[in-house]
């Protein structure tokens, strides 16, 4: 989804990159769980060993890939985190859906080809050409595993095309990361939606929810307060805010939608991790089991027997 990208009017706009804040992902510990925010949805982790990427955008611009070294769209204001020789070595490439700020060509083509591809069903005909040797996609409910790590891919609210409103529909996936006893959620950009809900009949450590484009593509795109109420029925312990700060693609100012979300959190708000592109966070050792609130509660059935899409 690339959307507007006028910028005269909106708070906090800036017509230089900012720089983001460091993070050394070599440092990481293969015991545990880190994840890092490269901006956009873009997040980098090390889960027990298992090196992992999504929705990768690692250069200045977004959009139509011209040739190998331009593409014409919209600009960063933020600059990336890492470049992708500090990425390697990358196991696992998550890609939601076919979005040119999440299926990032150029971004694509400057990763190590061995890595395994997990993308939503139809992607790979944009990916495959790309020369990566292990391209697999999952529909819902489907899973597969890498070095221990099981990826299953699940629903959201949202939509599949590359060229609105016309051309192929390439599907869309939210992932449940598992190894170890720890889970992690990477959902896809979505609207609101009880989908989530059920996720919360197991244990979920952390859960990733893209924020931002709201304005006015509230039909793709919760807005803070709704993904505050879908992170809780997720019985997450720990949300990670994506999708904001880093591209112009809507009206909302930049740094409108973190602040919602904050307001949207109130006491709670020690439960967002992650608020500057380019920070890390590693699960805590003690984690431990949360009480789930009322609407965490599951009443709706598995993934497999019940899809929503718009």
């Amino acid at each position: 989804m690339l959307g507007s990208s006028r910028t005269s009017s909106r708070e906090g706009d800036t017509s230089q990159m900012h720089n983001p804040s460091a993070c050394d992902p070599k440092a990481w510990s293969d015991e545990r769980l880190t994840v890092a925010n490269l901006g956009h949805a873009t997040l980098l982790a090390n889960f027990f060993g298992v090196r992992l990427i999504s929705d990768p955008t690692l250069f200045d611009r977004i959009g139509v890939c011209v040739n190998p070294f331009f593409t014409l769209g919209p600009r960063r204001i933020v600059a990336p985190a890492l470049s992708p020789p500090q990425l390697d070595p990358v196991d696992v490439i998550l890609v939601t859906h076919a979005h040119m700020d999440h299926l990032d060509v150029r971004s694509l083509r400057a990763l190590s080809r061995k890595a395994v591809v997990v993308t939503a069903r139809g992607c790979s005909r944009i990916i495959g050409p790309l020369g990566y040797d292990d391209v697999r996609e999952l529909r819902w409910g489907e899973s597969t595993e890498v070095s221990g790590l099981k990826i299953t891919a699940i629903g959201a609210r949202h939509w599949g095309k590359r060229w609105p409103p016309f051309g192929t529909d390439y599907g869309f996936a939210s992932y449940v990361l598992e190894k170890q006893g720890c889970r992690m959620l990477l959902a896809c950009d979505s609207a609101y939606t009880e989908l989530f809900r059920e996720l919360s009949r197991q244990p979920l450590d952390v859960a990733a929810f893209s924020i931002g484009a709201y304005n006015p593509f509230i039909w793709n795109h919760a807005n803070p307060e709704e993904v505050w109420r879908m992170f809780v029925q997720s019985g997450a312990n720990y949300l990670i805010p994506i999708h904001w700060g880093t591209f112009r693609l809507s009206r909302e100012p930049i740094h409108e939608p973190m602040a919602r979300l904050v307001a949207a959190a109130g006491e709670e708000e020690e439960r967002i991790v992650i608020r500057k592109i380019g920070g890390a966070w590693s699960l805590p050792d003690t984690r431990g089991a949360r009480a789930l609130p009322p609407e965490a509660a599951p009443d709706r059935e598995p993934w497999t027997s019940r899809h929503e899409t718009r």
